[in-house]
C-alpha cells in the first residue's frame, strides 16, 4: 500500500469510488487519482457503484449526478439512509454551475458540491478535506459498534 503526501500531512493510500458514466472522463479520473496516492474504484452506473460497494468500501465517493440508470441524486439518498454506506463522504460532481444545483445536490445527501470542469487540485482539496473531517465519525462509529 503506498503513500500519498496532500497538505503536508501523510495520509494513508485512500479508496475512492468514482461514479461517471462517460468513459474517457472516468478512466482519466482513475488514473490521475491513483498518481495521487488514491486507490480508485471504477463505476460507470448507479447500479454498478452499489455492486462494487458490497465488495469494498471506500473512504470517499466521487459521484456524477446524471447517470443513465439511477440518478446522482437518487443514489446519495440510497447511500445517505444505508447503515453501512451513510458515513461515507459523497462529492457531488455535476456540470450545473448554480446555486440551486449546488442545494439540490446537498439536499439529496451530498457532503460537497464539485462543478465540471474542475481543476485537479480543486478535486483533490475538496476530497481530502471530506476524508480527514470524515476520520472522526469513523472512529466514533467503529468504537460504538465494538462496544454493543
Amino acid at each position: 500500500m503506498g503513500n500519498a503526501l496532500l497538505g503536508g500531512e501523510l495520509l494513508l493510500l485512500k479508496k475512492i469510488l468514482v461514479v461517471e458514466d462517460y468513459c474517457h472522463l472516468r478512466e482519466l479520473l482513475g488514473k490521475i487519482l491513483a498518481s495521487r496516492g488514491w486507490d480508485p474504484i471504477l463505476a460507470e452506473s448507479g447500479r454498478e457503484a452499489l455492486a462494487k460497494l458490497e465488495c469494498q468500501t471506500p473512504r470517499a465517493i466521487l459521484l456524477d449526478m446524471r447517470l443513465p440508470d439511477i440518478t446522482g441524486f437518487r443514489l446519495a439518498a440510497i447511500l445517505k439512509k444505508h447503515p453501512v454506506y451513510r458515513n461515507i463522504p459523497i462529492l457531488a460532481a455535476t456540470g450545473y454551475h448554480d446555486d440551486i444545483a449546488r442545494q439540490r445536490c446537498l439536499s439529496a445527501g451530498c457532503d460537497d458540491f464539485i462543478s465540471k470542469p474542475f481543476a485537479i487540485s480543486v478535486l483533490e482539496r475538496r476530497l481530502t478535506d471530506l476524508v480527514l473531517a470524515e476520520t472522526p465519525k469513523t472512529i466514533v462509529a467503529t468504537a460504538y459498534e465494538t462496544a454493543v
